[in-house]
């Protein structure tokens, strides 16, 4: 846990008061849950939309796709005053610093538009689906495959610990698309859920 006193020295004035947002917020709104959810196992679906609504996820996420417009200092600021409120199940990081980003920079265009301004209202939820009994996250040992069937791909195989998992309406898949390349075979396949 931070020191109560900690000031990060790169800290401007706009920082300072996504800062006080974001310590107000989760202090405020996410704090008294955060027990029951620990107990639960999973936080409130609507610890996301709240979130969202506070303009704290997808905070480096270009403006033009509903995101805040920072950098990665913005998203730090963030996840520093989740974790000085001590919340511990809520899956920030994942959403906001790996789904996000990873759509943002190998995306299309048309999924751009499409998925990136509800992962920043929380309207959809962002979730990878890496790691595997028995496999851990050796990327390169996944089991699981995506073969191509038309225009679809069938994926098989086996995921856990899927962070964010429970409300996940976006989940990108680790795969071996090409089996027969191994580690050069994965890909990354974006799976929309019911949530």
């Amino acid at each position: 846990m931070l020191h109560p006193n900690y000031a990060s020295p790169w800290l401007n004035d706009e920082l300072r008061i996504l800062q006080d947002a974001a310590a107000r917020f989760f202090t405020q709104e996410f704090k008294p849950h955060n027990e029951r959810w620990i107990t639960a196992g999973k936080v409130d679906r609507d610890a996301w939309n709240k979130a969202g609504a506070a303009g704290l996820l997808c905070a480096a996420i270009p403006a033009e796709y509903g995101g805040a417009g920072g950098d990665y200092r913005h998203e730090t600021v963030v996840m520093e005053e989740m974790m000085r409120a001590g919340i511990t199940g809520f899956g920030y990081q994942v959403h906001s610093t790996i789904v996000a980003p990873y759509i943002l920079h190998y995306g299309t265009e048309e999924q751009r538009r499409r998925w990136l301004p509800g992962l920043a209202t929380g309207a959809l939820v962002g979730a990878i689906a890496m790691t595997e009994p028995n496999t851990g996250s050796d990327l390169q040992a996944v089991r699981t495959t995506a073969l191509r069937d038309g225009d679809d791909y069938v994926i098989n195989g086996a995921k856990t610990y899927i962070t964010n998992g429970q409300h996940a309406n976006l989940v990108i898949v680790v795969a071996k698309t090409d089996p027969a390349r191994g580690g050069k075979g994965i890909s990354l396949v974006v799976v929309e859920t019911d949530g």
